[in-house]
């Protein structure tokens, strides 16, 4: 499914740009509803989400989109927010290495809940539920200080791989930048793996990346084509101190 780009991720009012932290898409394998009952069950998956990201996302501001389309139910959500409230919330947790990996870590579960939110509003079975992750900056951050202590990249790539991830967003927060090379610089190196018998694909570091849950159950009849898509239903929210915004759209 497409994730459609709006004006409010890059063109808001704040003369940042937005740094993308992460994306879910979902699908519901349900029936299409009419488009007031979408447009009020799409607001109540987005403010459920909304709530839940309030209290476990640590960042003092970020944007969120939500969009949902009908025939069956396919859904696709992000958060953004500018580099400077990111290194904020880093700073919260000791060191910025922890501080990286506690947020990402809380920027996860937001995209959990929403799926398992998505399931509960719309009357969708877990079997008939699939969802995809994706990580965002911070986690290709995060997979920079791993290949850095595996040795497959020298502190110096790693910053010009960096500044490649957060483009001109990198000349807006000088002391993320300065942190960032410096635990780069100063992170503890993996020790050498040796390949067991008994561990065949040796150690791995495990961080976020495309997370899709597939039915448990296969369908073994022939699916009923679902009728056209008719609707499609945005909700979003620019900052914490900006309004909620809906958009319904006839396809």
């Amino acid at each position: 499914m497409r994730i459609i780009c709006l004006p409010m991720l890059g063109q808001t009012s704040d003369p940042h740009t937005m740094l993308d932290l992460g994306s879910t898409e979902f699908h519901l394998a349900v029936p299409s509803v009419p488009a007031p009952e979408l447009e009020a069950l799409s607001t109540s998956l987005f403010d459920g989400w909304e709530a839940f990201t309030e209290r476990s996302l640590a960042l003092p501001d970020y944007s969120i989109f939500l969009q949902v389309e009908e025939g069956s139910i396919k859904g696709a959500a992000r958060i953004g927010a500018i580099l400077g409230v990111v290194y904020l919330g880093i700073g919260n947790y000791g060191d910025f290495v922890s501080g990286v990996k506690t947020i990402t870590e809380q920027l996860s579960s937001t995209k959990d809940f929403l799926t398992e939110h998505a399931r509960k509003v719309f009357s969708c079975t877990e079997a008939a539920t699939t969802s995809r992750k994706r990580g965002g900056s911070l986690v290709a951050i995060q997979r920079l200080f791993t290949k850095v202590q595996q040795g497959t990249m020298t502190p110096d790539e790693a910053m010009v791989q960096a500044e490649l991830i957060l483009g001109d967003e990198s000349a807006t927060a000088p002391n993320f930048i300065k942190d960032l090379e410096n635990s780069l610089r100063t992170c503890p190196r993996f020790h050498e793996q040796f390949l067991l018998p008994l561990d065949p694909q040796g150690d791995s570091q495990a961080l976020e990346t495309d997370d899709t849950k597939y039915p448990t159950k296969p369908n073994r009849h022939k699916p009923t084509l679902p009728p056209p898509i008719q609707y499609r239903v945005e909700v979003w929210r620019e900052s914490k101190d900006k309004h909620k915004q809906t958009r319904v759209t006839q396809l």
